[in-house]
């Protein structure tokens, strides 16, 4: 059964990277997150085509997605945003990829592996400064690092934390930003007093970067973690971040045609009635696919070079548009359900979403990818 066609522009997101790249001082390098497949980009393609354009570090979160790189032969340093298992730990020293340690329990199962394995795995500390997911407490991270350091069977690399609301302009948030960096920034400081400062230092995703650029990148932070903005949606508006494009767009075919007469309704629970005669396309895409079923009655899509709308609920594997005012209309044709006239963001936004949250399910259900500029 046709279905939905991610299309991916490597080239546009060569572009994107290149433009951060240009706003970076010298010296700060740039770990590219490519977790959940890329955001539904693809992330082999799409790791490739970021290391052309001079990335210095890869982001995943799961050991899977540090195989099916190494695997590519990809073999830059690629390092685990999120906590692994402790079953995880052996796969994870054997591929190279760099593990994020946030509590002594795992850090000493990590060493154990490690000697076992005769192998001297890369560690990032994860700190958490006010994110309240997982990291381990500002006043217990120096405790660690001194721990850490001392173990001989790991190397420590790099240390980090994570931003809650960077993507924020409401002045409580920007304040809980700036405090978050006040307090990595100090204990950063208390760590290169000691002689324990790793060599990467790392506070800023995408958001936080657009909107705190020189707090985030001025000693002793020399790296970025960029992702939502790579793949072309700034999630804080600067003047800047106009050169910033979408690199995806999905589209899906018309498979069906039919005429609805006055008063019939069209799907399940009779959710919408043709107030005239009216004239509906069924497309290849549904929430099985990753369209969300709040675009019920709310999107529009784009075909033959008009916007028309979503009418009724949307269905596992279909939807239905409304194509009366839409000349020609006919089987085969490419609907855009994401694109250069329908921005994830707007659309997003319309059912009160996220970006992300629109647009990796979406483009992680495509049945397919094609890619450009590669």
């Amino acid at each position: 059964m046709p279905g939905t066609t991610a299309w991916i522009d490597l080239a546009r997101l060569q572009a994107n990277i290149a433009l951060v790249r240009k706003r970076l001082p010298n010296g700060v390098k740039i770990l590219f997150v490519v977790k959940s497949d890329a955001y539904g980009h693809g992330i082999v393609p799409t790791a490739r085509a970021g290391i052309q354009a001079g990335i210095d570090h890869l982001g995943v979160v799961t050991v899977e997605e540090g195989e099916r790189l190494r695997a590519s032969g990809i073999d830059i340093p690629i390092l685990l945003l999120g906590p692994i298992l402790p079953e995880e730990i052996p796969r994870a020293i054997e591929l190279r990829l760099t593990i994020q340690v946030s509590d002594r329990y795992f850090a000493v199962r990590l060493a154990q592996e490690a000697e076992r394995l005769r192998i001297r795995p890369s560690v990032h500390v994860k700190v958490d400064t006010g994110m309240g997911r997982f990291g381990i407490a500002v006043g217990e991270a120096l405790g660690l690092v001194e721990e850490l350091t001392r173990e001989p069977a790991l190397r420590v690399e790099g240390i980090y934390t994570h931003f809650s609301s960077a993507d924020s302009l409401d002045p409580e948030d920007r304040a809980y930003t700036l405090r978050q960096i006040e307090i990595f920034t100090e204990l950063l400081y208390t760590l290169k007093r000691r002689s324990l400062l790793p060599p990467l230092c790392h506070i800023a995703n995408s958001a936080g970067f657009i909107q705190y650029q020189e707090d985030v990148t001025i000693p002793p932070l020399n790296m970025v973690r960029i992702g939502t903005l790579f793949y072309g949606y700034p999630e804080v508006d600067a003047p800047w971040v106009s050169g910033i494009k979408p690199v995806a767009r999905l589209t899906a075919p018309v498979v069906a045609l039919r005429a609805v007469k006055e008063g019939e309704f069209v799907g399940y629970a009779r959710s919408y009635r043709a107030s005239t005669s009216r004239r509906v396309a069924v497309i290849a895409a549904g929430y099985g696919t990753g369209l969300p079923p709040g675009l019920a009655d709310h999107g529009n899509v784009w075909v033959r070079g008009r916007l028309t709308p979503v009418v009724g609920r949307i269905y596992l594997d279909h939807a239905v548009i409304d194509v009366t005012e839409v000349d020609g209309v006919s089987i085969g044709d490419e609907v855009e359900i994401i694109g250069p006239h329908v921005p994830a963001d707007r659309l997003a936004a319309m059912i009160g979403l996220e970006v992300c949250e629109l647009l990796v399910p979406a483009l992680n259900g495509a049945e397919k990818r094609v890619y450009d500029g590669r």
